[in-house]
């Protein structure tokens, strides 16, 4: 007979198998979770012309955080900046607006105060340092980051997009980096949790990763529909390895209810209530969502049987062996 402690180590080897990701708990850096793109510009416009430029240059610098691809909130703000003599930067959104602006009869309207800004720069005063070098080595550890994977921690492309952010860099370059980042961060979390799924074993450390990486994702605009369910299962999963059966069952409940159609969740979460000693709680549950699933009949034996914890882990053991080792016929 295996020891209980033997089928307590099964358990948390079986369920370290999964990695998903919960909602980021900073703010937004690009896109829709900024806010609403009109109604900043609409707040700043009004600012703007109640001649409250500090307001205005922070509602118009949100507007373009929120959809780096619209211009006409680049101009607003040079202007506003302007006006709030400060010179320098008004020159650089300008140049940000120049440089995707169409040819047309606002640009060259644009063009003519761009010319006026940089003419009053070259003898304005207290202004403060150009950061443009700066944004030029940022954006370069970025890609840098970006093209290694490299995402999280103090050198991954994610740092690297919120100190340009924090800088003030903008433009609709910002955009597309933002799109990139989104993306390869969720491609990233799926990695994980498709090797979790299919039971490959995976670090505590490498699980909490796809947390993160799916609220990066969050974070510059991209949305991942699963995230609920994931951040759910991936706390989940966490907490069963930590020994806390109790809150891991919940959160496998709550996973579970966000993708009623993934049966794999209940099935953890009958793991989670197996390794807290309800088997019973653990059978009702997978009656209800896993009636016509083997590891069902398992366990409805080992209460049969009426033993230990024991017995029931060693025939969960047993199944999963025979599921992934089929006999070939």
């Amino acid at each position: 007979m295996r020891s209980e402690h033997r089928a307590l180590v099964f358990v948390a080897l079986f369920v370290a198998s999964l990695a998903l990701a919960a909602p980021a708990t900073d703010a937004a850096l690009v896109g829709p979770g900024v806010g609403n793109a009109d109604t900043f510009i609409a707040e700043g416009t009004k600012q703007y012309n109640q001649k409250q430029y500090a307001k205005a240059i922070d509602n118009f610098t949100k507007a373009t955080r929120a959809s780096p691809a619209l211009l006409p909130p680049y101009l607003q703000l040079a202007r506003s900046h302007l006006a709030a003599k400060q010179t320098l930067r008004a020159c650089y959104v300008y140049r940000m607006y120049l440089k995707a602006s169409p040819d047309n009869a606002e640009r060259k309207k644009a063009q003519a105060e761009s010319d006026q800004c940089e003419r009053q720069l070259k003898t304005a005063k207290g202004q403060p340092p150009d950061l443009s070098a700066k944004y030029v080595e940022t954006r370069a550890a970025f890609f840098a980051a970006l093209d290694k994977s490299q995402i999280l921690g103090p050198d991954g492309a994610f740092d690297s997009l919120k100190t340009l952010v924090k800088d003030g860099f903008m433009g609709p370059e910002l955009g597309d980096m933002a799109q990139k980042l989104g993306a390869a961060a969720q491609a990233a979390g799926d990695d994980v949790h498709k090797r979790a799924i299919g039971y490959e074993k995976l670090s505590v450390e490498a699980l909490k990763s796809a947390r993160q990486l799916y609220g990066v994702a969050q974070d510059v605009g991209v949305t991942v529909p699963d995230a609920a369910a994931s951040s759910a299962f991936c706390d989940g999963l966490a907490a069963l390895q930590g020994k806390e059966a109790k809150k891991a069952e919940g959160l496998f409940a709550d996973a579970a209810r966000a993708r009623p159609d993934n049966k794999e969740y209940t099935f953890y979460r009958a793991v989670a209530l197996v390794q807290a000693g309800d088997k019973k709680g653990a059978l009702k549950v997978m009656d209800a969502d896993l009636k016509d699933d083997p590891r069902t009949d398992v366990l409805r034996t080992s209460l049969a049987l009426g033993d230990s914890p024991e017995a029931g882990a060693t025939e969960l053991e047993r199944l999963l062996f025979s599921r992934r080792n089929p006999a070939e016929k």
